[in-house]
């Protein structure tokens, strides 16, 4: 499959509740996942931290409790 055309995490931030499975799953540790650290907003923020380290195995959508992480074109 041509790099362009690889699929890349898509987050889904309303979804997230900061679990950080997707961070533990990822294995070459490219998604970062911060909690929002107030109350009233119990939603976390994940992020990719490094796009080129990405190699677009899916595991982080795959493994994710409440369906934050879906995979899309880039």
């Amino acid at each position: 499959m041509n790099k362009e055309n690889r699929p890349i995490p898509a987050f889904i931030r309303k979804k997230c509740m900061a679990c950080k499975i997707c961070v533990d799953d990822c294995p070459v540790s490219c998604i970062g996942v911060e909690a929002s650290g107030t109350a009233k907003d119990p939603h976390g923020y994940p992020f990719l931290e490094d796009e080129a380290q990405c190699i677009h195995c899916g595991q982080c959508a795959e493994n994710c409790p409440v369906a934050a992480i879906q995979m899309a074109a880039a």
